[in-house]
C-alpha cells in the first residue's frame, strides 16, 4: 500500500489524466496553475516557484488543482477573485463541508459537483482516502455590496441586499421615509 498516500508526507496529489481528460472536453481548460512540469495538465502552467497564488490568472479556463494542505483556502479565495475578474475556475479540491474556506469561498460562490467515487491520484495504488469535490467558479457573478449592512455578496445582478433581514430593513427605511415625507 502507498503509504504516502495515507499520510501527510506529501500534499501534492496528480491529477489522474483520465479524469483530467473528461473535464477538459467540458470545460477546454487553457492554465494550469498548481502544476510540476511532469503533471502540468495544460500547455500554460505555474509552478511552485512561480507561485500560482501571486501570478495574475487572467481570463483563462483554469483548472486548478492545488496542494492540500494549509494554503487550500488562499486557493479556493484566488479561484473566486480570478471568476469575478472574467476567468472560469473549476478547482479540484477535498470535499471539506465543514471547513472555514468551503464556507467562505465556495459554498454560495461556485457550483459544486461532487464527485461519486474516491479519486485515484497519480501512480497511486489505491484511490485516495477522502472524498472530492469540484468547484465550479463561472466568470461575470460581480461580488456586490449589500445595501443595508455593507457586507460583500454575491447575488443576482438586481439584487441589493445579502439576506432576508437586510432586504426588509431597506424596505421598512424606504417606508418610513416615504410616510415622513408625505406628512
Amino acid at each position: 500500500m502507498n503509504r504516502i498516500l495515507y499520510s501527510s508526507a506529501t500534499d501534492e496529489w496528480a491529477t489522474p489524466r483520465s479524469f483530467f481528460a473528461k473535464l477538459h472536453r467540458r470545460y477546454k481548460f487553457t492554465l494550469d496553475p498548481c502544476a510540476t512540469s511532469d503533471n502540468a495538465c495544460c500547455p500554460l502552467y505555474f509552478t511552485k516557484a512561480d507561485d500560482g497564488l501571486k501570478q495574475d490568472w487572467g481570463t483563462y479556463r483554469i483548472f486548478c488543482n492545488p496542494p492540500y494542505g494549509r494554503t487550500l483556502g488562499a486557493w479556493a479565495r484566488k479561484s473566486f477573485e480570478a471568476s469575478q475578474r472574467g476567468a472560469l475556475v473549476v478547482l479540484l479540491v477535498p470535499a471539506r463541508t465543514d471547513t472555514a474556506w468551503f464556507h467562505d469561498w465556495v459554498w454560495g460562490k461556485a457550483k459544486v459537483e461532487f464527485i461519486r467515487r474516491r479519486v485515484r491520484f497519480g501512480n497511486a495504488e489505491a484511490s485516495a482516502p477522502f472524498p472530492s469535490m469540484l468547484a465550479v467558479y463561472l466568470p461575470e457573478r460581480a461580488a456586490m455590496t449589500c445595501a443595508g449592512c455593507g457586507r460583500g455578496f454575491v447575488g443576482r445582478r438586481d439584487a441589493r441586499a445579502c439576506s432576508n433581514a437586510c432586504r426588509q430593513s431597506l424596505y421598512r427605511n424606504r417606508y418610513a421615509s416615504a410616510v415622513t415625507n408625505a406628512a
